[in-house]
């Protein structure tokens, strides 16, 4: 029996990364691809951020979406994103258990509702079809909320 196979034993336990940091199959192996996940993230990040001060315009489908971008083109921007203090909490939870704030949940279906009875008022006759459009997708979006636990 070879002495070296008896130090060589495997490890019972796969080892775990530390949290927040991405595995090799995480980032995008090309790196042009990681060049426009890089860009597309900054870009949802800026919706986000612009989302936080424009009512009706959501902000954290936003991060979530750059954070999902960050995590194929930059480690270091995707750990930047979840440890941030206010929108690493709300990573987190969608990272680990798909749950969404109870308060997040009444302010997007108070912002959908708002949005389609505005749209309701202000659009012309022959946009009705816009209308119907938008309320369908935004029902469809409240419903599918709903579903989530809440964080």
């Amino acid at each position: 029996m070879n002495s070296d196979n008896q130090n060589h034993q495997p490890d019972s336990q796969p080892k775990q990364q530390p949290k927040n940091q991405l595995s090799e199959s995480q980032l995008h192996s090309h790196k042009g691809a990681r060049v426009f996940f890089m860009f597309l993230g900054g870009v949802f990040l800026i919706l986000g951020l612009i989302g936080v001060i424009v009512p009706g315009m959501p902000t954290t489908v936003f991060i979530i979406l750059s954070a999902w971008c960050w995590a194929k083109g930059s480690e270091r921007f995707h750990t930047w994103l979840m440890n941030h203090k206010t929108f690493g909490p709300m990573l987190k939870d969608w990272h680990e258990k798909r749950a969404m704030p109870r308060k997040a949940k009444y302010l997007a279906w108070s912002m959908m509702a708002i949005s389609c009875a505005f749209l309701v008022y202000r659009l012309p006759a022959h946009l009705w079809w816009v209308v119907l459009l938008t309320s369908a997708i935004c029902l469809a979006t409240s419903i599918w909320m709903a579903r989530l636990p809440d964080s």
